[in-house]
């Protein structure tokens, strides 16, 4: 399991709070809320775990049911029927894609099983393909036009944090946090305390985040690595093609999960030059050094 970037605190203005934690997405999911009705709450914190399980049934890259799973056998060459969920976190990275000219790709994914963190397809891939030969048809139809294959967990844990708050705004949840492991997002008017890790050591301090309904996501090569993987990091620059070496942390604060947790990877691969896209989306990046060196973009 994945380590939380966050250390969370949440003071509660009302007279009911709970606090749930549970295992989803490879890491540690938490939920605190707060609300006037027990019974409303817990039932809003349930729908919620319940849409964050449903992201990760459908884009789960290990799971032979999902939909990334059958896009990775049968997208090339006739095309797979996914879930309205999984088509739209594909178009938001095609657009993110288009937006960092390849810094973000969800394409990477045989490099990955290269270094040993993801398993082996079974088939090879074209080394020629990219994400420029993903087609978002009407009716969620996708289709490959080279044989490739796809990893969304550079996006779609934030999406699943997106989901769990819309789940939450709809049970009439006042004041929530989610936080999955590095991706983080809170509703309602209280002002959480959210404190950054360290870049080297991951288990100190490295600043501190104000956050009001907003999401923070963390990206961290120091919890990117294994030994399976010989120390290198599974964070890839889409441009280079090489997993990213420097002990940085990027943590990007937006308007949803979603753009927040892409937006981390294209700040490691172009650092201020990431400050245009940033702007684009309403968003802004701290970026920590080894040596704790704080550099924020825009500046």
């Amino acid at each position: 399991m994945e380590s939380n970037d966050f250390s969370l605190f949440m003071r509660s203005l009302s007279k009911v709070e709970l606090r749930r934690c549970r295992p989803l997405l490879g890491t540690y999911v938490e939920i605190a809320a707060t609300g006037a009705d027990r019974s409303r709450l817990e039932q809003a914190v349930e729908n919620a775990f319940a849409a964050i399980a449903e992201v990760h049934r459908l884009m789960s890259y290990h799971d032979p049911a999902s939909d990334v799973c059958r896009l990775n056998r049968e997208g090339f060459p006739k095309g797979v029927v996914v879930h309205p969920w999984t088509w739209h976190v594909l178009k938001s990275a095609q657009e993110f894609n288009r937006e960092s000219r390849d810094a973000f790709d969800i394409t990477v994914a045989p490099l990955l099983t290269k270094q040993n963190h993801l398993p082996d397809l079974g088939y090879e891939v074209d080394h020629r393909a990219g994400a420029q030969d993903i087609f978002l048809k009407e009716n969620c139809l996708v289709f490959f036009r080279r044989r490739l294959a796809i990893d969304l967990g550079g996006i779609a844990k934030g999406f699943a944090v997106d989901r769990a708050i819309e789940a939450l705004r709809e049970g009439g949840v006042s004041t929530a946090i989610v936080n999955a492991g590095g991706d983080l997002r809170v509703c309602g008017t209280t002002r959480f305390q959210i404190h950054l890790r360290h870049p080297q050591t991951g288990n100190h301090s490295g600043g501190v985040v104000l956050l009001r309904d907003r999401a923070l996501a963390t990206s961290a090569t120091y919890f990117s690595r294994g030994p399976s993987s010989g120390g290198a990091s599974a964070l890839f620059d889409g441009i280079s093609r090489r997993p990213c070496r420097e002990e940085v942390s990027v943590s990007v604060a937006a308007n949803d999960c979603l753009t927040a947790d892409a937006l981390t990877k294209i700040v490691l691969a172009l650092r201020e030059k990431a400050a245009p896209i940033l702007q684009r989306h309403g968003a802004d990046a701290v970026l920590l050094e080894r040596d704790l060196t704080v550099r924020r973009i825009p500046d």
